[in-house]
């Protein structure tokens, strides 16, 4: 059984998936929403343990007990992210031949590029053995991934937006309940796509559905919040100490009435000469004029 518990991830400048939480048993399939790619890919990374939490945490049991934390490290062995878009997807410009060998290089020590033709034939999908991959139409795209992801030793497996190879739900989901529900080696799957159909009635989630805020957005963690008091106090000591030297400028007297204390006496002298320096500038300036005006005459 998986079990996630309210896990989310940053990146440089918002969270790469919002706070999400569900659970899902072994050998079911659980739809989980997410708007964007980016959100996609993110949260399946975090589901196989290949991208760190940024809160929350994850569960696992093998069997039918009580879910328990699971490192990283461990959660990376027991799953696979399938046909992740610039991740695990293939190339368009290779030969589906030659993405099996390397899918399937993988899981075994040896495989060659003749054990990859017989690997399709065994599994009825020899026609696509000479094709390149940006031949396959939708439903060979799901066959071939599911097939190979049936190959695979992990107990989960995330698949990432296989809704991008056929559009309707009805299509995609039953290769992935087949997957799930092999009696020989039942298996936990999900599938994280921009869009859940009505008509499923199965385990869903949907990407930022916990703790979200009224408008819709997703809040930020508990320590950023406490520190916005912290800044308004801060605003707010700033617009006093404003409003102090503005008064302080406003207050000054250009004559003070108050007589100056012995210690100011010093300066009162300073204050006094310099008044006299400017009168007889004012009186020397004035016969300059006068004279002038004697020459004009």
């Amino acid at each position: 059984m998986l079990r996630v518990d309210n896990i989310w991830a940053k990146g440089r400048h918002h969270a790469l998936f919002g706070r999400t939480s569900f659970s899902v048993n072994q050998g079911e399939v659980i739809i989980i929403q997410a708007d964007s790619q980016m959100e996609r890919t993110s949260l399946g990374l975090a589901l196989t343990g290949r991208l760190p939490l940024s809160g929350g945490e994850i569960f696992w049991s093998a069997g039918n007990g009580e879910p328990q934390p699971i490192s990283m490290k461990k959660l990376r062995r027991i799953s696979d992210i399938v046909d992740s878009p610039d991740v695990t997807a293939p190339e368009q410009h290779m030969r589906v031949h030659d993405y099996v060998s390397e899918m399937l290089s993988y899981n075994l020590p040896i495989f060659g590029r003749s054990r990859a033709g017989r690997w399709l034939k065994e599994r009825g999908l020899e026609d696509l053995d000479g094709l390149w991959m940006d031949e396959l139409d939708g439903e060979m795209n799901i066959e071939l991934i599911t097939a190979l992801a049936q190959s695979s030793p992990s107990d989960l497996l995330v698949f990432d937006t296989p809704s991008r190879h056929l559009n309707h739900t009805r299509m995609w989901l039953p290769f992935l309940e087949e997957l799930a529900g092999d009696e020989e080696r039942p298996r936990t799957v999900v599938a994280i796509v921009p869009h859940i159909s009505e008509s499923w009635r199965g385990a869903r989630a949907v990407v930022g559905s916990v703790h979200m805020d009224q408008d819709g957005e997703f809040e930020l963690a508990e320590e950023s919040v406490e520190e916005q008091p912290e800044t308004e106090e801060l605003t707010e000591t700033e617009a006093l100490i404003d409003v102090i030297e503005v008064r302080e400028v406003e207050e000054i007297p250009l004559t003070s009435s108050i007589p100056l204390t012995p210690a100011a006496s010093g300066a009162s002298a300073a204050v006094q000469a310099a008044e006299s320096m400017t009168d007889n500038q004012k009186t020397g300036n004035e016969k300059t004029v006068a004279q002038k005006t004697a020459e004009k005459e």
